[in-house]
């Protein structure tokens, strides 16, 4: 089981400029694969895999993305929570063809099957303490940021 080792404070980004889920991927896929956690298979694979299942969660209230790929794309584990500069449209989860104002992703990279399903409980039981998001959106840098993240409740059922 993997635990919050896999939460990167070098993948931790504040305040991420773009316009689109699809630039996020691009600027976020960069570090990614200069620092050795992705293949240069990631980029495709995570752009097909997001125009085909998008990757938004309508929590209130506000909507969080959590993009991720196939594991043949990663090469070492990683949870790299980003925060945007502004909301960006992204295509909801549950209606691929509604937009949710996405302002928080959690960019998920694991190459264990299975091992993205307790992370998503994980994540999710966290989205909806709203003082923890609520403290996502005030950090005000990305170690302030990181260190919110690393006071996420480690709970799941198992």
């Amino acid at each position: 089981m993997l635990g919050k080792e896999v939460i990167m404070k070098e993948l931790a980004e504040v305040d991420l400029e773009a316009s689109t889920p699809f630039e996020v991927f691009e600027i976020m896929g960069k570090r990614f694969l200069e620092k050795g956690y992705v293949n240069e298979t990631y980029l495709p694979s995570i752009t097909e895999r997001e125009n085909n299942y998008p990757t938004a969660l309508p929590v209130e209230p506000y909507p969080i993305a959590i993009p991720h790929t196939e594991g043949e794309a990663i090469v070492k584990p990683f949870i790299a929570p980003v925060r945007l500069k502004t909301p960006i449209p992204w295509g909801d989860m549950s209606d691929p063809d509604n937009k949710l104002d996405v302002k928080l992703a959690f960019m998920l990279g694991f190459n264990e099957p299975g091992a993205h399903i307790i992370l998503l409980q994980i994540l999710m039981h966290n989205f909806q303490r709203q003082d923890w998001v609520d403290a996502l959106f005030k950090a005000p840098t990305a170690d302030a940021f990181y260190d919110t993240v690393m006071d996420m409740e480690w709970v799941y059922d198992e």
